[in-house]
Parts: structure tokens; C-alpha cells; sequence
């Protein structure tokens, strides 16, 4: 249980009033790296009409107030009581804005009309919380305006709006090319912002989603999960030049027709942006104002967590193994596991999920712990470390063949650490069935450059040929000699 009296069966829910859409989204699982149990929108288009009329239509705001009403008996019936509802631009600007409002809160909503500012450092919040340590800029594209925020790495540090959102950007680019980099360029400078240069761009919404799903599509690229998906520059600004001509040919299944319909101008947009900021690269983020409003309500001490180990820790629960099971075993394999900089949670979070596949059915295991590593959504645990992940899994399998795809997500150094990793872990399991006390009475470690195991001399029946076999994989893998080596009862 956290500070804020949190415990990881709570459910919490969001509902985001935003000017394309209005969603709810039911959370549950450890509060830094919450679960999603429901996930539902509806396209009310609020915004549609607001930059020539400056009021919601009244269409939209029956389909907003349906879907709210069904949210608010949904919410009844799953029993969630922790609900935050916001609502944005199309709310904020709208003359009958404050109208629409009250409707709401006859539904028995409580909305909150979230600032520009406000919308902006949610956004932000939510990028910081999924990257932790994250610095650059922070873009959110919604369906009425375009949030950047400057980033530094422990919270937001001022930003602006735009009314550049996806519901305006057709009219916006109407009269061409040339006039819409002109609007562009002037926005950001009567604005002031002239920050990021050099620095990661992190780009939110469901349209910038579209444009990642619709790239690595392009690219054939091995990961399913746009969340953390990155682009070089001059690659993004290729492909959103490309994509800014109209729909593309082959389109990915996995994006619905209305993002479809709004990824040329969402393209050129971010083409622009590219090119007005000038940033490092680019990281698609699908956390944003939701998980950031998530994120503030947390306590200190649970937002300082690690958001991958967080999630890997629950994930590996269901299959009966422990966090701290899982800690003594990478305790036990450190001495031959040189972590590089930064790795050594993802050395343990790794530890997990080796240990967890092998609860699968024999036959399953590699096929599904890949997927676990490579397909689920880890907060916190980039391309590099995905790959490296999928190959401890591999190797505590005894699998040590590097499969082409993750020679596209990390370099042969990096999965050749991963392999030490796994064989590491295959050795220390096999030998002790990670029970407390013959983890506590072996040891594996490395003397005057060779392998050693030792084992306490009532324990040295736990080795067995097998076992050896293990042994000398794994120093063979280090380049190393190796010997067993029985000590006294301690």
C-alpha cells in the first residue's frame, strides 16, 4: 500500500472530455505501472465546428452525453470510486461550454475544465512518468490544440497552446503546403518557443499513434508496440513528407478509419515541428494527460519506483514467482554478469521473466516468453532492452542462437551480455530449484580468472553431470576455465 492509500487491487478510472473524443479508461494493478481493464471512446467530435461557430454543435454534445451517461453506470457497476474526469479544449473554448458542463454533472460526474497550462503539464507529466528521467519536449496533439511542453527531467518547465489540433489542421492546410509551414512557424514564434533543439521530441495523441503504427509498418519493424517506438529525424521527416500526400497504399490494419483519414495532416504537422525545433530523435509515447493525471496522484515514494520493474514484479506474480525470489537469484549470478551502465534492473526484471517462463508448458515456453518480451507493454524498458530481455529468456532455455529480428533492436555486444545473463540464471536454477537455502550455501564467482562454483559440503550432492554440463556452457560463453569447488559446512 502506498501513501495516497493506494493498494495494488484499487481500481481508478479517467474520463477525458477531449474535443475528438471522449473516453474512459479503467485502471487497476500496482499504481507506477497500472494495468488497463477497460478502454472505451467515442468520437463525439466536440471541436468539429468550434473554430467557425465558437460552440459545441448540438450533435456532438448528445453523443458526448450518451457515451458519459453509459460511463457513469459502468463505473457503478464495476465499483469504482477513485474517478477523475477532466475535460479540454472544446470545453474550454466553447461558448456553451460551461452548458455542456453542467449537463455533465448531472450525469453525476464531477468534470474538472482543465487550463491550457494545465492540459499541457498533464501531458507532460505523463511522458516523465512513462520515461522516467526524460528531458526535450513534450507535444500532444488533441483533437482542438497542439500542447508543447519543455521537459528537464524531473517535471514540466513551461509550454504553450496552439490551436493546431487534428480537427483544425484541415482547414489549416487548405491553402497549401507553403501557407501551412508559414502558419506553423509563425504560431511557434508568437508563442516564444524556442526550446528542444538538440533534444528528444516526445510526440502524444492518437493521431501521432497512427503515424508510428503506419512507420514501422513501412519499416517491417520487429515490435508491435508503438509506445517508445523512436525515428531518427531525418527518417520521420521522410516518412512524414511521405505520409502528408494523402492515404497510404498499404495501410496497417491495426489503424481504424477515422486516424486514417487524419494522418496526412497530422504528418505535416509533425514535419513541421521536426524542422522548426530540430530535435535529437523522436520517441511516440502513449502515456500522456491520462497516466499523467494518474502519476500526480501518487506519492513521492511510489512515483520515485521503477516503472518496469514495477510492472514486470506483477506480471511474474500470476505465475507464482516472487520479486524478492527472483532478486536472490540475480544476486547469485552478479559476479558474471558485468551489468553495463544502467542495466541492472533490467537484469532483474529480466531474472522474472526467465524464471516465470518456465512455469509455461514445455513446448510454449520460448514462443511465449519472446512475445511477453518483445509485445507486452513494459514501461521504462526501451528496443535494446526488449531484445536483451527475449534473449535471457532464450538462453535460461538453453537457446543461444540470436534470432535476426533482435539484431535490429540491439547490438551484438548487448545480446551477448544477455546470453551470459541467461545461462547464468539456467545454471543457478537447475542447480539449486532456487531454494533459499541452497542459494544461500552455493556461490558462483570468478577466481584468478576462472569459473568457480562452490558449494558447502552438505550440498554437493545437488551436483550432478548435468549440472557440469551447464557449468561449462556458460564458461565457455565467458571465455574462461572453470572448476567446482566443495568448502566446509560454514
Amino acid at each position: 500500500m502506498t501513501g495516497t492509500g493506494q493498494t495494488t487491487g484499487e481500481k481508478r478510472a479517467i474520463i477525458d472530455i477531449g474535443s475528438n473524443t471522449v473516453r474512459l479508461v479503467v485502471y487497476n494493478g500496482p499504481p507506477r505501472a497500472p494495468v488497463v481493464l477497460l478502454n472505451e471512446k467515442v468520437s463525439a467530435k466536440l471541436g468539429k465546428d468550434l473554430g467557425k461557430t465558437g460552440a459545441l454543435s448540438a450533435k456532438a454534445i448528445d453523443t458526448a452525453l450518451s457515451a458519459l451517461a453509459r460511463f457513469a453506470a459502468m463505473l457503478d457497476l464495476l465499483g469504482v470510486t477513485r474517478v477523475e474526469c477532466v475535460a479540454t479544449a472544446a470545453s474550454r473554448d466553447a461558448a456553451n461550454g460551461p452548458e455542456f458542463l453542467a449537463a455533465v454533472r448531472a450525469l453525476g460526474l464531477s468534470p474538472r475544465l482543465l487550463t491550457g497550462e494545465e492540459e499541457a503539464r498533464a501531458s507532460a507529466t505523463g511522458v516523465i512518468a512513462a520515461f522516467p528521467g526524460a528531458r526535450g519536449t513534450v507535444g500532444d496533439l488533441g483533437g482542438g490544440s497542439l500542447e508543447l511542453v519543455a521537459i528537464d527531467g524531473d517535471g514540466p518547465r513551461g509550454g504553450i497552446t496552439l490551436p493546431y489540433g487534428s480537427l483544425r489542421l484541415p482547414e489549416l492546410r487548405a491553402p497549401g503546403p507553403a501557407k501551412f509551414a508559414a502558419t506553423v512557424r509563425e504560431g511557434l514564434a508568437r508563442a516564444g518557443w524556442n526550446s528542444g533543439a538538440g533534444l528528444p521530441l516526445y510526440i502524444v495523441g492518437g493521431s501521432w499513434r497512427a503515424l508510428a503504427l503506419q512507420a514501422m509498418h513501412e519499416i517491417a519493424w520487429p515490435l508491435d508496440d508503438p509506445h517508445d517506438f523512436e525515428l531518427e529525424p531525418a527518417d520521420a521527416l521522410r516518412l512524414c513528407r511521405q505520409f502528408e500526400k494523402g492515404r497510404p497504399e498499404r495501410a496497417d490494419p491495426r489503424i481504424s478509419t477515422a486516424r486514417l483519414a487524419s494522418l496526412p495532416d497530422a504528418a505535416a504537422l509533425l514535419g513541421e515541428l521536426i524542422e522548426g525545433i530540430g530535435p535529437s530523435r523522436i520517441v511516440f509515447s502513449s502515456w500522456g494527460l491520462r497516466e499523467g493525471l494518474l502519476f500526480a496522484q501518487l506519492d513521492p515514494e511510489t512515483r520515485a519506483q521503477d516503472p518496469m520493474l514495477a510492472g514486470v514484479s506483477a506480471f511474474v506474480a500470476t505465475s507464482l514467482v516472487h520479486a524478492e525470489h527472483a532478486a536472490a537469484v540475480a544476486r547469485w549470478t552478479e559476479a558474471v554478469c558485468a551489468d553495463a551502465p544502467g542495466s541492472g534492473n533490467l537484469r532483474i526484471a529480466s531474472t522474472m521473466l526467465a524464471l516465470a517462463a518456465m512455469r509455461s508448458e514445455p513446448n510454449m515456453r520460448a514462443e511465449q516468453a519472446m512475445s511477453w518480451a518483445l509485445r507486452k507493454r513494459w514501461l521504462g524498458l526501451n528496443a535494446r532492452g526488449r531484445a536483451m530481455m527475449a534473449m535471457t529468456v532464450f538462453a535460461n532455455s538453453g537457446l543461444t542462437q540470436v534470432p535476426p529480428e533482435f539484431a535490429r533492436l540491439a547490438t551484438a555486444g548487448d545480446l551477448r551480455e544477455a546470453i551470459g545473463w541467461g545461462l547464468a540464471i539456467r545454471l543457478c536454477r537447475r542447480l539449486t530449484g532456487c531454494a533459499d537455502e541452497a542459494l544461500a550455501r552455493t556461490a558462483l564467482r570468478i577466481e584468478d580468472g576462472e569459473l568457480v562454483l562452490a558449494l558447502e559440503e552438505p550440498l554437493q550432492a545437488l551436483y550432478s553431470n548435468a549440472i557440469g554440463k551447464d557449468l561449462r556452457t556458460l564458461a565457455e560463453w565467458l571465455g574462461c576455465a572453470w572448476h567446482v569447488k566443495v568448502v566446509a559446512d560454514a
